[in-house]
């Protein structure tokens, strides 16, 4: 598709791309250099597939208030490209439709997205990697990773795309927001806000979780699935709310929105 094409060349000296992969390298590297540090806290016990716990502390760290936070900044960076030059009323002159603009704009943010996924899941990977060849005893080389759920493992590969999925809900809203909002920190601040909200909610009010879109990455934290339903009820609600604000969206960028 042109219109993508045109987009990805929109982001490659920006620091749109640095951000992916720089933020999908920090927890990896912090959590290799507690390991490092702490490494006797670490060893698997005998006969333990350590490549479990590692992904799932390793995650927690992402999940918790770091993902949510990542996803705010991603999607004010992107759009505020257009925003920062001026270039909205240039972009809707050119001879293509307002839809292809959106959906252009819309599947590069989602596949930036997936990118800071796939990366960080190389990052996690090259450090357990790195810990068994520093100390043996770490037997990451001895197992391989589980990547689906079953009786004895949270499955990383299972595990990322429900993760994925949860995202969804704050894509779909700081995407609408990124376009709306020509001030970029206005965009974060209200991210932020949600975030902080969220983390209260941890606290003390769990049960209404379920319905807060900034609380579906934390929601991930030490996840395990329900056992008769391919989804949980927090990330079918990021579907939904996926599904229903970019229709909303979409129809206010190529009926109302002039830049």
């Amino acid at each position: 598709m042109l219109s993508l094409r045109t987009e990805l060349i929109k982001i490659k000296y920006s620091f749109t791309i640095w951000l992916v992969i720089l933020g999908a390298a920090f927890i990896p590297a912090f959590f290799l250099l507690h390991h490092l540090y702490d490494w006797k806290e670490y060893l698997p016990k005998a006969g333990e597939n350590p490549w479990n716990e590692y992904f799932r502390k390793g995650f927690n760290g992402v999940q918790f208030t770091f993902l949510p936070l990542l996803l705010v900044l991603l999607s004010a960076l992107l759009l505020n490209i257009e925003h920062q030059s001026n270039t909205w009323k240039h972009t809707f002159v050119l001879p293509i439709s307002k839809a292809k603009i959106y959906w252009s704009k819309y599947l590069l943010l989602i596949g930036l997205v997936i990118l800071f996924y796939g990366l960080l899941l190389v990052f996690f990977f090259s450090g357990g990697l790195l810990l068994s060849l520093w100390k043996s005893n770490f037997n990451f080389l001895n197992y391989p990773p589980s990547y689906f759920y079953n009786s004895v493992s949270s499955g990383v590969g299972a595990y990322v795309f429900r993760s994925f999925i949860s995202s969804l809900g704050i894509i779909a809203i700081h995407f609408w927001l990124s376009f709306r909002l020509k001030n970029m920190f206005i965009n974060i601040g209200i991210g932020l806000a949600g975030v902080v909200i969220a983390i209260s909610m941890y606290i003390g009010h769990w049960a209404s979780m379920v319905i807060f879109p900034y609380s579906f990455p934390v929601l991930m934290c030490n996840y395990t699935p329900e056992a008769y339903h391919f989804l949980s009820d927090f990330q079918i609600n990021s579907l939904i709310c996926f599904v229903v604000i970019s229709i909303f969206s979409y129809l206010d960028f190529t009926k109302r929105f002039n830049g």
